[in-house]
Protein backbone atom coordinates (compact mmCIF):
# COMPACT_ATOMS: atom_id res chain seq x y z
CA UNK A 1 0.00 0.00 0.00
CA UNK A 2 0.89 3.41 -0.60
CA UNK A 3 -0.59 5.33 2.69
CA UNK A 4 -0.76 8.99 3.72
CA UNK A 5 -1.44 10.08 7.13
CA UNK A 6 -3.41 13.16 7.89
CA UNK A 7 -1.93 14.36 11.36
CA UNK A 8 1.03 11.58 12.62
CA UNK A 9 0.63 12.28 16.53
CA UNK A 10 1.08 9.35 19.11
CA UNK A 11 -1.51 7.30 17.58
CA UNK A 12 -0.58 7.14 13.83
CA UNK A 13 2.84 7.28 14.05
CA UNK A 14 2.77 3.85 15.78
CA UNK A 15 0.23 2.98 13.19
CA UNK A 16 2.37 3.77 10.05
CA UNK A 17 5.61 2.86 11.75
CA UNK A 18 3.69 -0.80 11.85
CA UNK A 19 2.81 -0.14 8.28
CA UNK A 20 6.45 0.23 7.41
CA UNK A 21 7.28 -2.64 9.13
CA UNK A 22 5.14 -4.46 6.62
CA UNK A 23 6.62 -2.75 3.68
CA UNK A 24 4.32 -0.23 3.09
CA UNK A 25 5.57 3.30 1.95
CA UNK A 26 4.19 5.87 4.34
CA UNK A 27 4.16 9.94 4.27
CA UNK A 28 3.11 11.30 7.07
CA UNK A 29 1.37 15.04 6.87
CA UNK A 30 1.79 17.59 9.67
CA UNK A 31 2.13 21.17 9.80
CA UNK A 32 4.81 21.11 12.26
CA UNK A 33 7.98 21.06 10.47
CA UNK A 34 9.84 19.94 13.75
CA UNK A 35 8.41 16.67 13.85
CA UNK A 36 10.23 15.39 10.46
CA UNK A 37 12.69 14.10 12.08
CA UNK A 38 10.64 12.12 14.57
CA UNK A 39 8.71 10.28 11.56
CA UNK A 40 11.59 9.77 9.58
CA UNK A 41 13.12 7.51 12.69
CA UNK A 42 9.41 5.29 12.43
CA UNK A 43 10.11 5.16 9.00
CA UNK A 44 7.56 7.58 7.57
CA UNK A 45 8.07 9.92 5.06
CA UNK A 46 7.56 14.02 6.11
CA UNK A 47 5.49 15.37 4.72
CA UNK A 48 5.22 19.49 6.28
CA UNK A 49 1.99 21.26 4.87
CA UNK A 50 -1.26 22.70 6.90
CA UNK A 51 -4.69 20.55 5.70
CA UNK A 52 -6.38 24.10 6.12
CA UNK A 53 -4.19 25.38 3.02
CA UNK A 54 -5.07 24.57 -0.14
CA UNK A 55 -2.19 25.32 -2.07
CA UNK A 56 0.17 23.13 0.89
CA UNK A 57 -1.76 20.42 -0.83
CA UNK A 58 -1.38 20.13 -4.36
CA UNK A 59 1.52 18.42 -4.53
CA UNK A 60 0.83 15.53 -2.65
CA UNK A 61 2.16 12.20 -3.71
CA UNK A 62 -0.03 9.28 -5.32
CA UNK A 63 -1.42 7.31 -2.40
CA UNK A 64 -4.16 4.51 -2.70
CA UNK A 65 -5.04 4.45 1.16
CA UNK A 66 -5.62 7.34 3.51
CA UNK A 67 -5.95 7.68 7.26
CA UNK A 68 -7.34 11.20 9.46
CA UNK A 69 -6.52 11.24 12.34
CA UNK A 70 -5.68 15.34 13.05
CA UNK A 71 -6.30 16.89 16.21
CA UNK A 72 -6.49 20.06 17.43
CA UNK A 73 -3.01 21.09 19.13
CA UNK A 74 -2.38 25.14 19.53
CA UNK A 75 -4.79 27.24 21.56
CA UNK A 76 -6.30 28.90 18.87
CA UNK A 77 -7.30 25.83 17.11
CA UNK A 78 -11.18 25.37 16.19
CA UNK A 79 -12.73 22.33 16.23
CA UNK A 80 -14.79 22.93 12.80
CA UNK A 81 -11.73 23.94 11.05
CA UNK A 82 -9.50 20.84 12.53
CA UNK A 83 -11.64 18.39 12.33
CA UNK A 84 -14.17 19.10 9.28
CA UNK A 85 -12.55 22.25 6.92
CA UNK A 86 -9.03 20.49 7.10
CA UNK A 87 -11.06 16.60 6.22
CA UNK A 88 -12.75 18.15 3.58
CA UNK A 89 -9.57 19.94 1.63
CA UNK A 90 -7.58 16.60 1.87
CA UNK A 91 -11.05 14.96 0.00
CA UNK A 92 -10.82 17.70 -2.66
CA UNK A 93 -7.39 16.46 -3.64
CA UNK A 94 -8.62 13.45 -4.90
CA UNK A 95 -12.11 14.80 -6.33
CA UNK A 96 -12.23 17.66 -9.35
CA UNK A 97 -15.91 19.10 -8.12
CA UNK A 98 -18.32 15.74 -8.41
CA UNK A 99 -16.34 13.54 -10.24
CA UNK A 100 -13.86 11.47 -8.69
CA UNK A 101 -9.82 11.48 -9.99
CA UNK A 102 -9.39 8.56 -8.15
CA UNK A 103 -10.89 6.00 -6.11
CA UNK A 104 -8.57 5.51 -2.94
CA UNK A 105 -8.68 1.99 -2.02
CA UNK A 106 -9.52 2.68 1.61
CA UNK A 107 -10.23 5.49 3.76
CA UNK A 108 -9.73 4.96 7.68
CA UNK A 109 -10.88 7.53 10.13
CA UNK A 110 -9.86 7.95 13.67
CA UNK A 111 -12.68 9.62 15.78
CA UNK A 112 -13.57 9.23 19.10
CA UNK A 113 -16.18 7.90 21.48
CA UNK A 114 -16.81 11.25 23.07
CA UNK A 115 -19.42 11.79 20.53
CA UNK A 116 -21.91 9.59 22.56
CA UNK A 117 -23.68 11.63 25.12
CA UNK A 118 -24.32 8.93 27.51
CA UNK A 119 -24.35 9.31 30.68
CA UNK A 120 -26.12 6.68 32.84
CA UNK A 121 -23.46 4.04 32.78
CA UNK A 122 -24.90 2.21 30.16
CA UNK A 123 -23.41 0.22 27.30
CA UNK A 124 -23.20 1.83 23.65
CA UNK A 125 -22.24 0.59 20.48
CA UNK A 126 -22.01 1.46 16.52
CA UNK A 127 -26.17 1.42 16.30
CA UNK A 128 -26.60 3.85 19.47
CA UNK A 129 -27.50 7.02 19.08
CA UNK A 130 -24.37 9.37 19.93
CA UNK A 131 -26.85 12.16 20.56
CA UNK A 132 -29.03 10.87 22.48
CA UNK A 133 -28.99 12.21 25.80
CA UNK A 134 -27.01 15.22 27.50
CA UNK A 135 -23.22 15.76 27.21
CA UNK A 136 -21.63 17.54 30.05
CA UNK A 137 -21.38 20.93 28.90
CA UNK A 138 -22.58 22.71 25.37
CA UNK A 139 -18.83 22.68 24.31
CA UNK A 140 -18.67 18.90 24.71
CA UNK A 141 -22.22 18.88 22.65
CA UNK A 142 -20.85 21.05 19.73
CA UNK A 143 -17.53 19.23 19.52
CA UNK A 144 -19.51 15.82 19.33
CA UNK A 145 -21.26 17.56 16.16
CA UNK A 146 -18.48 18.59 14.77
CA UNK A 147 -17.05 14.94 14.54
CA UNK A 148 -20.04 13.37 13.44
CA UNK A 149 -20.10 15.84 10.83
CA UNK A 150 -16.70 14.93 10.08
CA UNK A 151 -17.39 11.01 10.09
CA UNK A 152 -20.46 11.98 7.89
CA UNK A 153 -18.05 13.49 5.35
CA UNK A 154 -15.74 10.93 4.97
CA UNK A 155 -18.59 7.86 5.00
CA UNK A 156 -20.08 9.23 2.12
CA UNK A 157 -16.89 11.05 -0.08
CA UNK A 158 -17.43 8.22 -2.76
CA UNK A 159 -14.11 6.25 -1.54
CA UNK A 160 -14.41 3.27 0.39
CA UNK A 161 -14.52 4.35 4.22
CA UNK A 162 -14.56 3.57 7.83
CA UNK A 163 -15.03 5.26 11.02
CA UNK A 164 -13.04 4.12 13.90
CA UNK A 165 -14.08 5.10 17.33
CA UNK A 166 -11.78 5.24 19.89
CA UNK A 167 -12.10 4.98 23.73
CA UNK A 168 -9.19 6.85 25.83
CA UNK A 169 -5.63 5.80 24.70
CA UNK A 170 -2.96 4.98 26.43
CA UNK A 171 0.05 3.06 26.33
CA UNK A 172 4.11 3.80 26.37
CA UNK A 173 5.08 7.23 26.96
CA UNK A 174 0.95 8.62 27.23
CA UNK A 175 -0.52 7.13 30.86
CA UNK A 176 -0.83 8.56 34.24
CA UNK A 177 1.39 6.65 35.83
CA UNK A 178 4.19 8.75 35.93
CA UNK A 179 2.23 11.83 36.99
CA UNK A 180 0.41 10.05 39.91
CA UNK A 181 3.89 7.82 40.87
CA UNK A 182 6.04 11.96 41.32
CA UNK A 183 2.44 13.15 43.11
CA UNK A 184 1.58 15.82 40.24
CA UNK A 185 -1.75 14.53 39.59
CA UNK A 186 -4.89 13.57 42.29
CA UNK A 187 -7.43 11.70 40.68
CA UNK A 188 -11.14 12.20 41.17
CA UNK A 189 -12.60 9.16 42.30
CA UNK A 190 -15.84 8.53 41.27
CA UNK A 191 -18.20 5.64 39.61
CA UNK A 192 -18.52 6.57 36.66
CA UNK A 193 -17.27 4.43 34.09
CA UNK A 194 -13.98 4.79 31.86
CA UNK A 195 -12.98 2.66 28.93
CA UNK A 196 -9.70 2.78 27.18
CA UNK A 197 -7.79 1.20 24.53
CA UNK A 198 -4.12 0.50 24.03
CA UNK A 199 -1.90 1.88 21.37
CA UNK A 200 -0.89 -1.44 20.73
CA UNK A 201 -4.25 -2.74 19.94
CA UNK A 202 -5.23 0.47 17.80
CA UNK A 203 -2.51 -0.37 15.45
CA UNK A 204 -4.01 -3.85 15.11
CA UNK A 205 -7.55 -3.08 14.82
CA UNK A 206 -6.78 -0.31 12.07
CA UNK A 207 -4.22 -3.22 10.31
CA UNK A 208 -7.77 -5.38 10.19
CA UNK A 209 -9.74 -2.47 9.41
CA UNK A 210 -7.23 -1.95 6.18
CA UNK A 211 -7.65 -5.54 5.59
CA UNK A 212 -11.18 -6.65 6.50
CA UNK A 213 -13.17 -3.71 7.16
CA UNK A 214 -16.55 -3.14 5.54
CA UNK A 215 -16.64 0.59 3.74
CA UNK A 216 -19.19 2.60 4.70
CA UNK A 217 -19.09 1.33 8.98
CA UNK A 218 -18.39 2.80 12.34
CA UNK A 219 -16.42 0.20 14.51
CA UNK A 220 -15.47 1.23 18.53
CA UNK A 221 -12.36 0.52 19.66
CA UNK A 222 -11.97 -0.01 23.58
CA UNK A 223 -10.97 -2.94 25.68
CA UNK A 224 -13.55 -5.88 27.74
CA UNK A 225 -12.74 -3.81 30.50
CA UNK A 226 -14.68 -0.80 30.88
CA UNK A 227 -14.77 0.27 34.85
CA UNK A 228 -15.07 2.91 37.08
CA UNK A 229 -12.86 5.58 38.26
CA UNK A 230 -13.07 4.37 41.63
CA UNK A 231 -12.00 0.64 40.80
CA UNK A 232 -8.98 1.29 38.03
CA UNK A 233 -7.36 4.03 40.48
CA UNK A 234 -7.59 1.83 43.44
CA UNK A 235 -6.12 -0.92 41.07
CA UNK A 236 -3.50 1.60 40.10
CA UNK A 237 -2.31 2.88 43.61
CA UNK A 238 -2.31 -0.65 45.18
CA UNK A 239 -0.01 -1.77 42.13
CA UNK A 240 2.04 1.76 42.38
CA UNK A 241 2.10 0.87 46.30
CA UNK A 242 1.39 4.19 46.96
CA UNK A 243 -1.62 5.25 49.42
CA UNK A 244 -5.26 5.55 47.98
CA UNK A 245 -5.93 9.37 48.51
CA UNK A 246 -9.30 10.98 49.83
CA UNK A 247 -11.36 13.18 47.20
CA UNK A 248 -10.33 16.00 48.56
CA UNK A 249 -6.81 15.17 49.57
CA UNK A 250 -4.16 17.58 50.54
CA UNK A 251 -0.70 15.85 49.16
CA UNK A 252 1.43 18.42 51.40
CA UNK A 253 4.01 20.42 49.96
CA UNK A 254 3.42 18.77 46.25
CA UNK A 255 1.10 20.74 43.94
CA UNK A 256 -1.05 18.16 42.39
CA UNK A 257 -2.56 18.63 38.97
CA UNK A 258 -6.61 17.87 39.06
CA UNK A 259 -7.58 14.97 36.95
CA UNK A 260 -9.72 16.36 34.37
CA UNK A 261 -13.05 15.07 34.76
CA UNK A 262 -16.23 15.29 32.05
CA UNK A 263 -19.68 14.16 32.40
CA UNK A 264 -19.22 11.13 30.68
CA UNK A 265 -20.32 7.85 31.98
CA UNK A 266 -20.58 4.97 29.74
CA UNK A 267 -19.39 1.81 28.60
CA UNK A 268 -18.19 0.61 25.18
CA UNK A 269 -19.18 -2.18 23.61
CA UNK A 270 -16.50 -4.08 20.93
CA UNK A 271 -18.64 -6.83 20.23
CA UNK A 272 -18.34 -5.81 16.21
CA UNK A 273 -14.57 -5.30 16.03
CA UNK A 274 -14.14 -8.97 17.88
CA UNK A 275 -16.60 -10.45 15.40
CA UNK A 276 -14.20 -9.04 12.73
CA UNK A 277 -11.74 -11.09 13.66
CA UNK A 278 -9.99 -8.34 16.07
CA UNK A 279 -7.71 -10.15 18.93
CA UNK A 280 -6.15 -7.91 21.89
CA UNK A 281 -3.51 -7.98 23.27
CA UNK A 282 -4.43 -5.82 26.15
CA UNK A 283 -8.02 -7.05 26.92
CA UNK A 284 -8.24 -5.41 30.21
CA UNK A 285 -6.47 -2.35 31.34
CA UNK A 286 -4.80 -4.26 33.99
CA UNK A 287 -2.65 -6.43 31.63
CA UNK A 288 -1.79 -2.49 29.75
CA UNK A 289 -1.13 -0.83 32.70
CA UNK A 290 1.33 -3.65 34.34
CA UNK A 291 4.84 -3.47 32.07
CA UNK A 292 3.91 0.51 32.52
CA UNK A 293 3.73 0.21 36.59
CA UNK A 294 6.95 -1.88 36.50
CA UNK A 295 8.77 0.49 34.71
CA UNK A 296 7.36 3.15 37.02
CA UNK A 297 8.67 1.42 39.62
CA UNK A 298 11.96 0.31 38.67
CA UNK A 299 13.03 4.35 37.86
CA UNK A 300 11.09 5.08 41.16
CA UNK A 301 13.83 2.86 42.92
CA UNK A 302 16.74 4.60 40.58
CA UNK A 303 15.04 8.17 42.47
CA UNK A 304 14.38 6.21 45.44
CA UNK A 305 15.96 9.58 47.59
CA UNK A 306 13.92 12.15 46.08
CA UNK A 307 10.51 9.60 46.18
CA UNK A 308 10.92 8.56 49.61
CA UNK A 309 11.35 12.11 50.56
CA UNK A 310 7.84 12.67 49.94
CA UNK A 311 4.41 11.79 51.19
CA UNK A 312 2.75 9.52 48.69
CA UNK A 313 4.17 6.25 50.06
CA UNK A 314 2.62 3.88 52.80
CA UNK A 315 5.41 4.58 55.28
CA UNK A 316 8.90 5.49 53.95
CA UNK A 317 10.73 4.46 56.53
CA UNK A 318 9.65 0.33 56.16
CA UNK A 319 11.97 -2.29 54.74
CA UNK A 320 8.66 -3.33 54.04
CA UNK A 321 8.18 -0.62 51.19
CA UNK A 322 11.74 -0.62 49.82
CA UNK A 323 12.11 -4.53 49.63
CA UNK A 324 9.05 -5.32 47.49
CA UNK A 325 10.44 -2.12 45.43
CA UNK A 326 13.33 -3.64 44.86
CA UNK A 327 11.84 -6.89 43.84
CA UNK A 328 10.21 -5.23 40.97
CA UNK A 329 13.40 -3.54 39.71
CA UNK A 330 15.59 -6.96 39.94
CA UNK A 331 12.81 -8.63 37.80
CA UNK A 332 13.00 -9.56 34.42
CA UNK A 333 11.27 -6.56 32.19
CA UNK A 334 8.01 -7.51 31.22
CA UNK A 335 7.70 -8.24 27.21
CA UNK A 336 4.59 -7.02 25.40
CA UNK A 337 4.54 -3.13 25.91
CA UNK A 338 5.58 -1.41 22.68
Amino acid sequence: MRVLIAGCGYVVTAIGAELVKSWHEVWGLRRDSAAARELEKAGIKPLSANLLRVDDLKNLPSVDTVIFCQAPSRKNDEYRATYFDATKNLLDQFNVGARLIATLRKIVLISSTSVYATTDGSWVDETTDPLAGSHSDAESRENAKVMLSQEELVLKSGHPAIVFRLAGVYGPGRNRVRAIFEGRLKPVLTDNHMNRIHIHDIVRGVRLLLDKGIPGQIYLGADDAPCTDREFYSWLFEKLLLPLPKEIADVGARRAVPLHTHGSNKRISNKKIKALGMKFRYATYREGYQPLIDQALVEGLAKQSDHFSGAWFHDTSSPRSFDKLRMVSEAEPKRGST
